[in-house]
């Protein structure tokens, strides 16, 4: 086969497949060679600049997504579009929502924090599957206020997407002392759920950053200024289930994490795969905090953020 009838036959079988759309068994049999010559050929071309295989990336973030897993060694990245408040965290609880579709099995635990974006979350899943699965909340309810931010609100709305089932927490996140927290922990059905969160498959988890003009947290108005004060200075940077840790990732300030009822920090870093769902410029330090901290194995936000904690990487 001399050069220029073997680039007439690249040129030709690289039409066959890409522009035809058949199959490399039916290009052998057209042309009355074997499957194997057709795969080595539809190589050359492509070895060769006669096939140049060019994917639009034009609205997606693929590239960034895979500087990120590599980085900060997660099983996934997921970016999305940036924008501010209430539609930011939209673009977020789509994005989670559709991770979860994908995700979720038969049979999976599937544990829940809280927060706004969070909450976001049922609104986006539709048309599910029935499924057996359990909801079960990982930290107890924050004030007396936006009820629809809480765990176990947000584990019956998912639940119900699912056709599954959940479990409630009939606690609050911080009590006054370790003392109450004991007393609390002593009832049967608190210690199950608990034990149960240490047992989950997937957790859903926002990550929080306490002294955020937004937060949450404040606006909640759960924690009180003394207990800012004391986070403040022991150096917290951002939290997960209410357990705060500073910038490298560390648990901090056991006078508050102590009184905490939730899955404890180490406990979120056994379970096989943990979603932290966060974005915008406030949240940054503290989703690079739980990056460090190796908390996650997958991490949902927004551009302007995931280009920030790349910068801050190469910075470190």
């Amino acid at each position: 086969m001399n050069i220029s009838r073997d680039r007439r036959l690249l040129i030709k079988i690289a039409h066959m497949y890409y522009d035809e759309n058949k199959t490399q068994q039916e290009i052998a049999d057209k042309l009355g060679i074997s499957r194997p010559s057709v795969s080595r050929l539809l190589q050359k071309a492509r070895e060769e600049g006669i096939v140049e295989i060019k994917i639009n990336y034009e609205g997606s973030f693929a590239k960034l997504e895979d500087i990120l897993e590599k980085r900060f060694g997660l099983k996934e990245a997921i970016v999305t579009p940036f924008d501010e408040g209430e539609r930011l965290k939209r673009y977020l609880a789509e994005a989670a929502a559709d991770f979860l579709l994908r995700t979720i099995r038969e049979k999976n635990l599937v544990g829940v924090s809280w927060g706004t974006t969070l909450a976001y979350v049922p609104e986006y899943i539709k048309n599910a599957p029935k499924m057996d699965v359990t909801f079960i909340p990982l930290v107890g309810g924050v004030g007396q206020t936006r009820m629809d931010l809480h765990s176990n609100q947000i584990v019956m709305n998912l639940a119900k997407c699912f056709s599954g089932k959940w479990q409630l927490l009939h606690a609050p996140a911080l009590v006054e002392s370790v003392e109450v927290k004991n007393t609390l922990l002593s009832d049967r059905n608190i210690k199950k759920v608990l034990e149960m969160a240490e047992k989950v498959d997937i957790a859903l988890i926002g990550i929080g950053s306490p002294f955020a003009p937004n937060s949450t947290m404040l606006e909640t108005g759960y924690f009180s200024e003394r207990e800012l004060e004391i986070l403040r200075q022991a150096g917290a940077c951002g939290d997960m289930c209410s357990r705060f840790f500073d910038e490298d990732g560390n648990p901090c300030c056991p006078e508050v994490n102590d009184r905490v009822i939730a899955i404890t920090l180490e406990g979120i870093k056994k379970i096989p795969l943990v979603v932290g769902i966060a974005g915008g410029e406030e949240k940054q330090r503290a989703i690079l905090a739980a990056l460090k901290g190796r908390y996650l194995d997958v991490l949902i936000t927004d551009e302007k953020t995931a280009y920030s904690l790349v910068a801050e990487y190469i910075r470190s």
